[in-house]
């Protein structure tokens, strides 16, 4: 497997007040994720490299799902907050398609970024506790994103007779780092291939004639 993306930078409010053990866990594992890729490193080697026991280490982070969420929490807030500043601050004129197109491309931007990171949060949450990705917070929040956009849609008469409760889900199963990385991987495709395509199914398929 390629080495993933340079790690983010650990965002030091991610869990309460400063603990040094959990700065200790995230610069070591942003280390060895950027030296040998995430799939190759374990929970024990992260502990060596930080130095402390693997109780030390299970107290704070019960897997590597939860070790990249704490690595990209504070790149992934930005990210969402800037996406719903944009939609509360939309001109009431603008259509709400226009607006949905546009997050989707700025999401397949994210995900192009941190799609192995991403990959793995989905990974381990889903496997792990036994619940889907809709229930993660990243995608809790990106879903109602999307849900906001299709509703005004919905109301705006711009799109089918749809569901907008059915289609933000549909749509963030779409919004899938695993999906992405298997168009990159399996077809060759190219971001913006894999954008156009959501758009077209999404955006163009949803338009009302």
């Amino acid at each position: 497997m390629k080495k993933p993306e340079a790690m983010p930078p650990a965002d030091d409010n991610t869990r309460g007040p400063a603990d040094p053990y959990v700065e200790r866990i995230l610069e070591a594992a942003r280390q060895l994720f950027n030296e040998s890729g995430l799939e190759a490193v374990s929970m024990y080697s992260i502990a060596k490299r930080a130095g402390i026991g693997q109780g030390s280490l299970y107290r704070r982070f019960t897997d590597k799902g939860e070790i990249c969420s704490a690595l990209l929490k504070g790149s992934a807030d930005q990210f969402l907050s800037g996406l719903e500043q944009q939609v509360a601050a939309a001109p009431a004129e603008e259509p709400a398609l226009a607006q949905l197109q546009h997050s989707i491309e700025q999401v397949a931007d994210f995900i192009e970024q941190y799609a192995e990171l991403l990959n793995m949060i989905k990974s381990e949450f889903t496997g792990k506790k036994q619940l889907t990705q809709f229930e993660h917070p990243f995608f809790q929040r990106l879903g109602g994103i999307m849900s906001v956009l299709l509703q005004r849609a919905a109301a705006n008469g711009e799109i089918i007779d749809i569901d907008p409760a059915f289609a933000s889900p549909a749509l963030i199963a779409v919004l899938s780092p695993d999906l992405y990385l298997y168009e990159q991987k399996r077809h060759q495709s190219s971001k913006l291939d894999i954008s156009r395509g959501i758009v077209t199914l999404f955006v163009t398929g949803l338009t009302a004639r």
